[in-house]
């Protein structure tokens, strides 16, 4: 009976679900999710587990009064919160298009003899089932650790007001880190309620890119938001983000905890330190029932807009329905017309080409690696621009001018980790047969449709902020310059590359870890002596110079690509060095 029960439909489609999120068969026929779901968790509770006793020695061994304790515990309590709702949310939009029942489980169980409403609440289950495993792992060590450090110097707290602090943190972080879930699912469901199935279809890949790049540039700032919390007070933006909300929930819970502690004998630095740390937390403490109510509020607003949309959407299977056909979809004749005199005459760059536009932005996987990494581009050149002087003819600073190199290098170094994705692992039967091994040129095609596609666009958007900061004519010369920095960039870094982009299966580096640091400071080496060329060349007349340099530089790369030693054939199917065949075909 108990094996039964067991294996009723309901739970058997759960687990399908909950496996439709970690397995992809899109990398690898041999690829396996499971072990690194097991890397990322372990990675996630250690880091969570360093920052968190990192971030509390402040309270171990300062010698804190209960007043500025309580003051500066806003910045972590702020950051923890943050983190909580952002990682979320960011697992959210990663499973942007399997968060709701799509026309693949549609056209599978359709036409089983299984209820609808059974497959609905089993999606429904698996889906609470991640938003839960994610905030749990996000929040676990710092449930325990932090509050406990916190109070580490404190003996006249008792053991029932520190128990008090671990069940309020593990409580509002973990009601943070469901706004931040349920908020997204909310945007994806009402997206598809308003724009129907077919409007859906081409807004969702958007949606989900322009969510990512938002969110992951928020977490990737985090710690700089999160300082000072108490000092700067309430007002403007941080009155309207969700986590200073979250944080009303907090202090208006457990804040008196510390706050309200029996002061001991105390230096009058010390004392002097203390009333005034403390004036300045009892003005906050006012604010945080109203805070704490905007976080009640949304979270049930969030709650009920996902339920309702979702009940609407679900009204039948599949929610969605298929993509578009391709017939379709609109090509641009003129720009194809100008590709192919201007950019790609060979056949094969032109192959190469075409389907690099073609898969760029298709795949999950490839739009969530694009998204990423702009991002990181844009994370990195906000840092950047806080302390650059950003005024009308002001002069090319420095810290101005490394803006654009960041964005386009984070584009470049993600498009060159995209291309080992293959694009469809069951369609590279078809670049097997017409292959000819003109591998070289099919690459050419392959980084030209990069710097269509990514450079460009990110020169173009970028180029308002320099055309207002230096001026149009200074502004232009810059963009060439990064185009040709770019240019230069993505030869660097598809120098040792001997697949066939797109297509081939991925096989993890087996040297990532030992390179990857020495590949992040060449980057970051050449990125400081190309803006400073830059910098150079714009305060004076040394724009032609600084081309001619790159263009050295560029040749040189071609150079020692050609007498490379001749690549070995193609492997399409290759499998990872640690896989051992039986070769029981032969």
């Amino acid at each position: 009976m108990t094996g039964a029960r067991l294996q009723t439909p309901y739970r058997q489609l759960t687990r399908l679900f909950l496996r439709q999120f970690l397995e992809n068969d899109l990398i690898s026929p041999d690829a396996d999710r499971l072990q690194l779901l097991a890397v990322v968790g372990g990675m996630v509770v250690s880091l969570t587990l360093f920052a968190c006793t990192f971030m509390s020695f402040t309270y171990v061994g300062a010698m804190l009064t209960p007043g500025q304790t309580a003051v500066r515990s806003l910045d972590d309590k702020f950051f923890y919160l943050a983190l909580a709702m952002l990682a979320t949310a960011l697992v959210a939009a990663s499973q942007w298009d399997v968060l709701a029942i799509d026309s693949r489980d549609a056209a599978i169980l359709e036409p089983l003899p299984i209820p609808p409403g059974t497959i609905r609440r089993a999606k429904l289950t698996a889906v609470a089932v991640l938003g839960a495993a994610v905030a749990v792992t996000v929040n676990l060590a710092p449930s325990i650790l932090f509050p406990w450090l916190l109070v580490f110097g404190f003996r006249q707290i008792s053991m029932i007001g520190l128990l008090q602090l671990n069940l309020t943190h593990a409580v509002v972080t973990v009601a943070a880190a469901a706004f931040g879930y349920f908020t997204v699912i909310a945007c994806r469901e009402m997206l598809a309620a308003l724009f129907g199935p077919r409007g859906f279809t081409r807004v969702s890949p958007w949606a989900q890119g322009a969510l990512i790049v938002l969110l992951g540039s928020a977490l990737l700032l985090l710690a700089p938001a999160s300082d000072g919390i108490a000092r700067r007070g309430f007002d403007g933006w941080r009155a309207h983000s969700p986590p200073m909300w979250f944080l009303g929930i907090y202090e208006a819970t457990s804040g008196g905890i510390i706050a309200d502690l029996p002061r001991r004998r105390m230096t009058p630095r010390q004392a002097n330190n203390d009333r005034i740390t403390s004036r300045l937390y009892a003005e906050r403490r006012a604010q945080f029932p109203a805070m704490a109510g905007r976080a009640g509020l949304a979270l049930v607003l969030m709650l009920v807009l996902a339920i309702t949309a979702y009940a609407w959407n679900a009204r039948q299977v599949p929610a969605l329905a298929a993509a578009l056909p391709s017939a379709t979809r609109r090509r641009w004749r003129l720009g194809a017309r100008a590709a192919n005199v201007l950019l790609v005459r060979d056949p094969a760059a032109r192959a190469g080409f075409y389907f690099t536009f073609a898969a760029l932005w298709r795949s999950n996987t490839h739009r969530l690696t694009l998204a990423g990494a702009a991002a990181a581009g844009l994370a990195m050149a906000v840092v950047a621009l806080s302390g650059a002087e950003v005024t009308r003819s002001g002069g090319a600073s420095v810290r101005l001018l490394l803006v654009q190199p960041l964005v386009y290098g984070a584009l470049l170094v993600g498009f060159r980790h995209l291309i080992r994705v293959p694009a469809e692992l069951r369609a590279n039967w078809g670049f097997q047969l017409a292959w000819q091994g003109r591998h070289r040129a099919f690459t050419e095609g392959v980084k030209r449709a990069a710097v269509v596609a990514l450079v460009l666009p990110a020169l173009a958007v970028l180029w308002p902020l320099f055309a207002f900061a230096l001026g149009p004519r200074l502004a232009i010369a810059h963009a060439a310059l990064g185009l040709a920095g770019a240019i230069v960039l993505l030869e660097a870094v598809m120098l040792q590359y001997d697949k066939v982009p797109f297509t081939c299966t991925y096989v993890p580096s087996e040297h990532a870890k030992v390179m990857a640091p020495i590949y992040t400071l060449a980057f970051f080496v050449g990125l400081s002596v190309f803006v400073r060329l830059q910098h150079a060349a714009l305060a004076g007349t040394g724009v032609v110079a600084v081309l001619v340099t790159l263009a050295v530089v560029f040749v040189v790369l071609r150079l020692i690509l050609v007498m490379r030693p001749r690549v070995p054939p193609v492997e399409f199917d290759e499998a990872p060095a640690g896989f051992q065949g039986l070769g029981l075909n032969t």
